[in-house]
C-alpha cells in the first residue's frame, strides 16, 4: 500500500468531499485525513490517500478528469527510508492527470518492446508543457518539438505518449464528451479521425489510422509516434464500450514508410 496526497481546486466547496470520495473508494483507496479550505477560485480540498500503488495513476486520471476540478496536483509523501517520490504540478484546466503506463511498443520498433511507454517519462516537464498546449491547441508541435529536446534521451518517448495520453484525453472531454459510448469503428470515425485531423492528414482503414505529414517523424530523425499512440487512446478510452484502448504504431514515415500507421484494439 502506498500514500497518495492531492491538491483540488473547484468552485464549490459543497459535496465536493464525498462526490470525489466516491472516486477515492472507487479505485481501491482510503481516506487518512483531509483540509478543505476557501480558494480565489472556490474551495481548495487536499486528500491524503492510502491503496494499492498500482491503481494510483487511474485514480489520479479519475480525480483529476471529475467534472468538479479545476485543477489538480498530486504527490507521493517521501517514505520512511527516505525515498522520495516526484511531485506533479498543476495540468491544464479539467485535464486528464497521470496515466497509467500502456502496453509496450509494437515488434516494428524493438529499441522500445520492452519498457511501458509511461513509464519514465519526465512528469514535471510534460506537466509545465500542458498549459501552453492547451492555449495553442492545436498549434501544438513546436512544443512538443521542445519537448523532445528538453528531456532526457531515456526519456522522450514516454514524455511524448504522456503528453498524448493528457492532450488526447482534455480534446476529447472538450469536444466530444456528451455522446454515448461508441463501437470502436464508430468511435474512430467520429471521435478520433476528426480530432487528428486538426494536427494532421488522416486516413481511417478499418481499426488503422493512417497518418501523413507529422512534423515529429522526419526521414531518418527519431519516431514521434509515441506522442500519437498516446494522443488516440485518450481520445477513445472514455469513449468506447470497452474498458481499454491499447494503440501501437506499426510503421513510422522516420523510418522510410510512406506514412505513420497506427493499429488500435481493446
Amino acid at each position: 500500500m502506498a500514500e497518495l496526497e492531492v491538491r483540488v481546486v473547484s468552485e464549490r466547496r459543497e459535496g465536493l468531499l464525498v462526490e470525489l470520495g466516491r472516486v477515492v473508494t472507487e479505485y481501491g483507496h482510503v481516506l487518512v485525513r483531509q483540509r478543505l479550505v476557501p480558494d480565489a477560485q472556490g474551495a481548495c480540498l487536499t486528500l491524503l490517500l492510502r491503496g494499492p500503488d498500482e491503481r494510483q495513476l487511474a485514480l489520479q486520471e479519475a480525480l483529476g478528469t471529475h467534472p468538479r476540478v479545476l485543477s489538480f496536483e498530486s504527490s507521493r509523501p517521501a517514505f520512511a527510508e527516505g525515498v522520495a517520490a516526484a511531485t506533479a504540478s498543476a495540468p491544464m484546466a479539467q485535464a486528464a492527470p497521470l496515466v497509467e503506463a500502456a502496453r509496450p511498443a509494437p515488434a516494428s520498433l524493438p529499441a522500445q518492446d520492452a519498457t511501458p511507454l509511461a513509464a519514465g517519462a519526465d512528469v514535471a516537464r510534460v506537466e509545465r508543457m500542458l498549459p501552453n498546449l492547451a492555449k495553442d491547441y492545436p498549434r501544438i508541435f513546436p512544443w512538443l518539438i521542445n519537448l523532445e529536446y528538453a528531456v532526457a534521451d531515456e526519456a522522450r518517448d514516454a514524455s511524448l505518449y504522456l503528453a498524448g495520453r493528457r492532450t488526447g484525453a482534455w480534446v476529447y472531454k472538450r469536444d466530444f464528451a456528451l455522446g454515448a459510448k461508441l463501437g470502436m469503428t464508430d468511435a474512430l470515425r467520429r471521435i478520433a479521425v476528426p480530432a487528428l485531423r486538426g494536427l494532421v492528414t488522416v486516413e481511417q482503414h478499418d481499426h488503422q489510422l493512417h497518418l501523413r505529414g507529422c512534423p515529429l517523424c522526419q526521414p531518418g530523425g527519431a519516431s514521434g509516434g509515441r506522442f500519437f499512440c498516446g494522443f488516440i487512446e485518450g481520445l477513445l478510452t472514455d469513449s468506447v464500450e470497452t474498458p481499454t484502448v491499447f494503440v501501437r504504431e506499426t510503421s513510422c514515415h522516420s523510418s522510410g514508410a510512406a506514412m505513420c500507421v497506427f493499429d488500435i484494439s481493446h
